[in-house]
């Protein structure tokens, strides 16, 4: 019975799989369902562009999801971990910017970065006037120290 159903496959069969795994996977969100569905999408295309009989089918498939899979998800670790993207986060693209002091005592004070005014602290001692780099964002806090 099996056997009769394998030896049944078409090319739309495998489409029809990739289509239900990548849906999968776009609800789940984890990439584990990822390589299997562009493997049974490339498995459809081998099936329509040469047929063959359904083991040969079988085995292209499951090669295919051990290939992408080895290759595909450090791939796309390495091209997430590229660094995050800072889009939205108006604070952490400020790391390296310039600002200018604007007063401070005891290592607290605050700085102006274009015309806005931020909360900093330092280590240094900082006058009024000077250029200081940021070095870290601590939520509404910014870290600086003297420019160089």
């Amino acid at each position: 019975m099996i056997a009769s159903l394998l030896a049944g496959l078409e090319p739309q069969h495998w489409l029809a799989l990739g289509l239900v795994l990548l849906i999968a996977e776009m609800a789940s969100g984890t990439t584990y369902l990822l390589w299997p569905a562009v493997a049974a999408f490339a498995t459809g295309a081998v099936a329509y562009l040469a047929p063959v009989t359904w083991p040969v089918e079988l085995a292209v498939f499951a090669a295919l999801v051990i290939a992408l899979t080895l290759f595909g998800r450090p791939l796309l670790r390495r091209l997430r971990e590229g660094g995050p993207s800072q889009l939205n986060e108006r604070a952490a693209q400020m790391v390296g910017a310039r600002a200018i002091v604007t007063a401070f005592a005891n290592g607290v004070g605050s700085v102006k970065i274009n015309d806005s005014i931020w909360r900093a602290v330092s280590d240094e001692a900082l006058a009024p006037g000077e250029t200081v780099e940021i070095a870290a964002v601590e939520g509404a806090t910014l870290n600086v120290k003297r420019a160089g």
